[in-house]
């Protein structure tokens, strides 16, 4: 007789075959594994970029820049007028600006003729030794207060001087402090000398102001028909000593009305930037009035490590990338012939100052110049390979 359970069995293992099979099928996604491995591609990507860039390639910084002369004058000058703008292009001979040496406007000596007038207070020839005298006597006041000072101060110093003395005979004070003392003492002897000579010198050159104050004395309102063509520049137009009021002769003498001025032309072909001074300023003979750029002579200055020097040479192709992340190719030009301090906006905060090589690359196409003109005195990235 048949089994009746043998169907029911055979049913059943089949059953649990596809059970397991649809279990296998619905395994869950691991992202622990998915992360790992997208964090260890990351990081041997970035590893086996930082090994290609330090075995393979050297890097270097750099900055876009023209060549360049600072116009400065010799002496002391008042500028009248600049007949450029920035960004005008020049040629060697082309004025930059008038001017009148500083004392021309301040009448000096020998400025004009040895007359001075001053428009400001009404055209008094010597009020200009007014002020002096008036300065050499504050000043002698002030240096007679401070030796007064200085005076009473010593007083008290030699009044300690004998009590010191005593108390370092009996060892109750240190030598040092005599010492302290007496070089106090003799300090504030060779100030007050000084004072003294400085106050002798004053009174000296008081005393020779008056006397010229005196010689010069003369009625403010009139002024030679002499004086005023020398001043203005003028041949003078009518008969000599004849006299004009001065009134009139402060209105043909304004700044606009000078005549003999001067003129500074361009040494060089470019063009004008960084004007830094304004119409009727006073520019030091230490001060940069404009600046004079010639963009045809663009070139790039850039600064690699010391360790670099054996993988650089005079002719070397590099790649250049800039600022907006454009590239170009260049050539070191040359090498300067010390190292350089790295400039600040490459120098890291809080490390020694960095002692780099420094060379000129120029454009290796010709016609990258013009891309290299807009990049003026921008950073640059600079890199070549070591093979």
């Amino acid at each position: 007789m048949k089994s009746v359970n043998f169907k029911r069995k055979e049913e059943s293992y089949l059953r649990y075959f596809e059970e397991q099979s649809a279990r296998k099928q619905k395994r869950p996604f691991n992202w622990d594994r998915f992360v790992y491995l997208v964090l260890l591609a990351i990081f041997l990507f970035f590893t086996g970029r930082f090994i290609i860039n330090s075995y393979f390639y050297i890097e270097g910084n750099g900055q876009v820049l023209f060549e360049s002369v600072d116009i400065r004058h010799t002496d002391d000058i008042r500028i009248l007028k600049f007949h450029v703008k920035e960004g005008d292009d020049v040629s060697i001979g082309d004025t930059l600006f008038t001017y009148f040496l500083d004392e021309d406007v301040f009448g000096e000596a020998g400025g004009f003729g040895g007359n001075r007038v001053n428009i400001s207070d009404g055209g008094s020839g010597n009020s200009w030794i007014e002020r002096e005298i008036y300065t050499l006597r504050k000043n002698v006041d002030l240096n007679k207060v401070q030796v007064a000072d200085n005076k009473k101060l010593l007083d008290i110093y030699y009044q300690d001087l004998e009590r010191v003395r005593n108390e370092v005979i009996l060892d109750a004070v240190s030598h040092t402090n005599l010492e302290n003392l007496e070089y106090q003492i003799n300090k504030l002897e060779a100030e007050i000398n000084l004072l003294d000579e400085q106050i002798r010198i004053y009174r000296k050159q008081i005393g020779y102001l008056l006397d010229l104050l005196e010689k010069e004395n003369m009625d403010p309102k009139k002024i030679n028909i002499d004086q005023k063509s020398q001043y203005a520049g003028g041949s003078g137009g009518g008969d000599n000593g004849k006299e004009f009021e001065t009134d009139d002769f402060v209105m043909l003498a304004g700044v606009e009305n000078l005549d003999g001025y001067k003129i500074f032309t361009s040494p060089i072909d470019g063009s004008i930037t960084n004007i830094e001074k304004m119409a009727f300023e006073v520019a030091l003979k230490t001060e940069t009035i404009l600046s004079i750029h010639q963009p045809n002579n663009v070139h790039i200055k850039g600064f690699f490590d010391q360790e670099d020097l054996r993988y650089l040479s005079e002719g070397d192709i590099v790649n250049i990338e800039f600022a907006d992340g454009t590239e170009s190719q260049g050539y070191v030009d040359r090498f300067y012939a010390a190292t350089y301090k790295l400039p600040e906006e490459f120098q890291k905060k809080f490390e020694p100052t960095t002692r780099t090589l420094a060379a000129d690359i120029l454009p290796l196409n010709p016609a990258d110049l013009q891309r290299w003109k807009k990049y003026y005195k921008l950073s640059v990235r600079i890199t070549k390979r070591t093979f």
